[in-house]
């Protein structure tokens, strides 16, 4: 029976560990004792991973003990790879989780990258990593024999869509990539039992490239239509309404807009511009893209501080119920999430905010208590309701209730994505 570390149990590595556990065994490895604590309870803090696939995994052992690592077969990586504040990458937990990996590896081991990086880390960074502590060999297409002393490596681009229950990792075409055509099999046979499709990449590079531009070109076709929202706010004609009647031609790709956080397609874009810029190309494109859509926040905030000129409501100290403040729906991860960001800058102008949020760990966000319910919240208390990230199990809930906690006389409602009909906002994007 093969053995397989998995590294990083988030929103990739938990669900993917699960899915081989079923048929291998399977060390589940993370650096957070209290998560892996909650893991053998099978509690899984995103939400994402249900209890009968716990109870599923029949061969899974949850760990922060880099000791039950020694000797596996394979060595999956499945770390974040967020950006610095330069908007540079920031490899710092993609090289500690590759050393780990080297100090625990053994010959004919096979090292798979699933984290999101630019095209060359797998090679370039995380090989000469584990050579150099290993004192293996990289066996790649120079040295074709499968009997060949080192260790292998592929890339394996994750496709996980937090809050997606449709395209899940066994329903999806798994792209893989190896270092020779022994590594391809090896992998193949790894990824096959719990992936639909297996579809096979030319090289790692090739690999690495195609997962980078999966989020890039979403996060431009994102600020396209961002860019034509503010066109047609100032022309007066509904951006919804504009795709809608646009969407009737065949071969209309509807996007619409909205601020675009989280930790892939808001990051991803700055891996590939990197890059680029190494090897002396100038992106133009991408990086208008990226400066389209983080500046959204402010906007939004723009014409929220034009309305309550409109209305003469005082901005300042003005009671504001914030709904939703993770990075998108049906997840509970707030990490990069723009609404928060918006939130603080409301802030800054004196603003008393309050958050609902009814699927969020935290209880607390910036410092202002996070309600889970309308229970506990004031009627007929706030001058504006901003509807930003709507949980799609409590629509139903928010639109039967959130005109009783708006004042009576003036009131504003900023429905950023379009929850409500388009009469019942005074912006919308």
């Amino acid at each position: 029976m093969m053995k397989i570390a998995v590294i990083g149990m988030g929103y990739v590595g938990l669900p993917l560990a699960l899915l081989l556990a079923k048929k291998n065994y399977v060390i589940g490895y993370d650096i957070n004792s209290d998560k892996i604590k909650q893991l053998k309870k099978n509690i899984d803090h995103t939400n994402e991973v249900k209890k009968k696939t716990f109870n599923a995994a029949k061969k899974i052992f949850f760990t922060n003990d880099p000791v039950y690592l020694k000797n596996a077969d394979f060595f999956i990586i499945a770390v974040p790879t967020p950006i610095k504040k330069n908007k540079e990458p920031d490899l710092k937990l993609l090289k500690k989780a590759t050393i780990l990996v080297a100090r625990n590896i053994k010959n004919q081991s096979v090292v798979i990258l699933e984290s999101t990086v630019y095209p060359g880390t797998t090679e370039s960074i995380c090989v000469p990593i584990i050579k150099k502590i290993s004192k293996l060999n990289y066996i790649n297409k120079d040295s074709l024999k499968n009997n060949t002393k080192g260790f292998y490596c592929g890339f394996c681009p994750e496709r996980v869509n937090p809050g997606d229950k449709k395209h899940t990792i066994d329903k999806i075409t798994k792209v893989i990539s190896g270092s020779n055509k022994h590594a391809i099999i090896k992998i193949k046979n790894l990824y096959k039992n719990i992936c639909k499709k297996i579809y096979i990449s030319s090289s790692i590079k090739t690999a690495e490239a195609a997962k980078i531009i999966e989020n890039t070109q979403r996060d431009i076709n994102i600020a396209l239509i961002n860019e034509l929202s503010k066109i047609f706010k100032l022309l007066k004609i509904d951006t919804r309404e504009v795709i809608a009647t646009a969407g009737t031609k065949w071969n209309f790709s509807k996007f619409f807009p909205g601020m675009v956080g989280g930790h892939c397609i808001g990051v991803d874009p700055y891996y590939l511009t990197y890059k680029s810029k190494n090897v002396g190309f100038k992106p133009n494109v991408i990086l208008a893209g990226r400066k389209i859509n983080d500046g959204m926040s402010n906007y939004i905030l723009k014409n929220i501080i034009k309305i309550y000129k409109e209305k003469h409501i005082d901005l300042v100290k003005s009671k504001i119920l914030f709904v939703g403040c993770s990075f998108k729906e049906n997840v509970t991860d707030t990490r990069n999430s723009k609404s928060i960001e918006l939130i603080t800058k409301l802030r800054k102008l004196k603003t008393n905010v309050d958050i609902l949020d009814q699927v969020i760990n935290e209880n607390k966000i910036l410092d202002i208590k996070v309600f889970k319910s309308f229970k506990n919240l004031n009627q007929n208390y706030y001058d504006t309701i901003i509807f930003s990230v709507i949980h799609d199990k409590f629509k139903d809930t928010l639109k039967k209730n959130y005109k009783k906690y708006l004042k009576s006389d003036k009131n504003i409602i900023i429905d950023i994505n379009s929850f409500l009909p388009k009469q019942s906002s005074d912006f919308r994007l």
